[in-house]
Order: structure tokens, then C-alpha cells, then sequence
């Protein structure tokens, strides 16, 4: 099993699109920490008032509400790199226990996923705390509340990284997979989110994946607080569906 894990996170490392998706991931959420720091010192937004431990929740959370769908790109492609380039049948001559193989796409997407969280985290924390010393204030990293939004953030970029495995064991077809990904994530959910909003149903937004994602991280959905707690249990639950009807596909390929 260790050999296969390593096998698949070298197919992950050693594919230029990886690399490319993580650079994104690194430059989008550094991107958006500059803008949102900048709108809470240069423009007062209120938000992000200066020297609030509120503040630099709002900040470190931005990741797992905005650029989710990175991890899950980069899971999905574990899956449907090797469907496209029919290396799948290679692989699965080397290792026939299928079951065996899924685990190991599993356990590599998760490492990969953690890898690219943790990144996306750093870059947030390390632009946040430059221009909060900057401005005379403290990055609050010892403030609890700040502590759990950033294990939450990290959290869940890191289940959306395998429910993108899930989905390219599902749809095995690349480019559907990501489309897909790509049509959910920015337009189908918070086209829902609003439809939910607009019924006086804010709350179940909390319920769909991307907004237990954010409530995960500490956030909100659509202006109704929940539990982080809560936010992990829905979208651990997501995952775990998913990754379930992800082997049942899987096990059942045939060349």
C-alpha cells in the first residue's frame, strides 16, 4: 500500500498541471488577502476594521470560502488523468485489487490536498501578518477563535480535495469532471444560495457543500450563523457519500 500511495502522489508531482493548479491556488489566495487587508486600512471597510481579532478571521477564511474548487480540481485530475491517457489499464494490471488501488488514489489525494491547503494558508497568514505589523497589529495567531478558523479553513480545503478524487472515479471523463466541478462550484450553488436566501431559507444554504465549507472555516452562510462543528459533520458527510459511490464505480471499471 505504501508503494502504491507513493506512486500516485509522483503522478500528481511529476504532472505540470499540478504545479500550474498550485501556483494559482498560492497566488489567488494572496491575491485576495491583499485586497480585502487593503479594504479594511485603505478604504475602512467595515468588515475588516484594523486591530480586530474579527478581522483576521474574516482574512484566514477566505480560502475555503473562495478557491475550494482548486483542491478539488487537483483531486478530480488524480482520477481522470489516468482514464484520458488509458494509463488506468497499466496501472490496474500492476495492482489488480481495484479496492487497493482507490484506497491508495484516496490516501495520495488526501496527502496532496493537505500539502496544497497547507499552502494556501501560509501565503494567507504570512500576506496577513506582513501588513498587520506593518499597520502596528498583531496577526491575533494566539487568539482561539482565530486558531479554530484556521484549522477549519485548512480542514476543509483539504475534504474538498477528496471529494474531487470522488468525482473523477464517478465520471472517469476529464474534461466533464472538471467542467463540472468548475459549473457547481461557481455557478450552480450560489445560484441555489441566492434562491435560498430569497425563499427566507438562509439557513439551509449551510447545507449545501460549499456553505458547510465556510461555516467550517468559521464563516457564515448568506448572513446566518451556524456552528463550525455543524459545518464539519455536513461536509465530512458529503465526502464520505462521495468517496463511497466513488469505489463503487471504481471497482466496477472495465478496459
Amino acid at each position: 500500500m505504501t508503494a502504491l500511495i507513493g506512486s500516485e502522489i509522483r503522478k500528481l508531482t511529476t504532472t505540470r498541471s499540478t504545479w500550474w493548479l498550485m501556483a494559482v491556488l498560492v497566488a489567488l489566495c494572496a491575491g485576495l488577502a491583499a485586497a480585502l487587508l487593503f479594504a479594511g486600512y485603505g478604504l475602512d471597510y467595515p468588515g475588516m476594521a484594523p486591530g480586530a481579532a474579527e478581522s483576521a478571521q474574516m482574512l484566514y477564511r477566505q480560502p475555503a470560502a473562495t478557491v475550494y474548487v482548486i483542491p478539488m480540481v487537483v483531486g478530480t485530475l488524480l482520477v481522470t488523468r489516468e482514464y484520458h491517457t488509458r494509463t488506468i489499464v497499466q496501472t490496474l494490471l500492476a495492482e489488480p485489487r481495484r479496492g487497493a488501488v482507490y484506497a491508495a488514489k484516496v490516501l495520495g489525494g488526501a496527502a496532496v490536498s493537505a500539502v496544497g491547503a497547507a499552502a494556501a494558508m501560509a501565503v494567507t497568514v504570512a500576506v496577513g501578518a506582513a501588513v498587520f505589523a506593518a499597520n502596528g497589529d498583531g496577526p491575533f495567531l494566539t487568539d482561539g477563535d482565530v486558531v479554530a478558523t484556521l484549522a477549519g479553513s485548512f480542514g476543509a480545503l483539504a475534504l474538498w480535495g477528496l471529494i474531487g478524487v470522488s468525482l473523477g472515479a464517478l465520471l472517469r471523463n476529464q474534461a466533464l469532471a472538471v467542467t463540472l466541478a468548475l459549473v457547481f462550484t461557481l455557478l450552480v450553488e450560489p445560484i441555489a444560495g441566492i434562491v435560498l436566501n430569497t425563499a427566507d431559507l438562509p439557513e439551509a444554504s449551510a447545507y449545501l457543500p460549499g456553505g458547510a465549507g465556510n461555516l467550517m472555516a468559521g464563516g457564515s452562510s448568506y448572513g446566518e450563523e451556524g456552528s463550525a462543528l455543524v459545518g464539519f459533520a455536513v461536509l465530512a458527510a458529503y465526502t464520505a457519500a462521495a468517496l463511497a459511490a466513488g469505489a463503487a464505480r471504481f471497482v466496477r471499471y472495465e478496459p
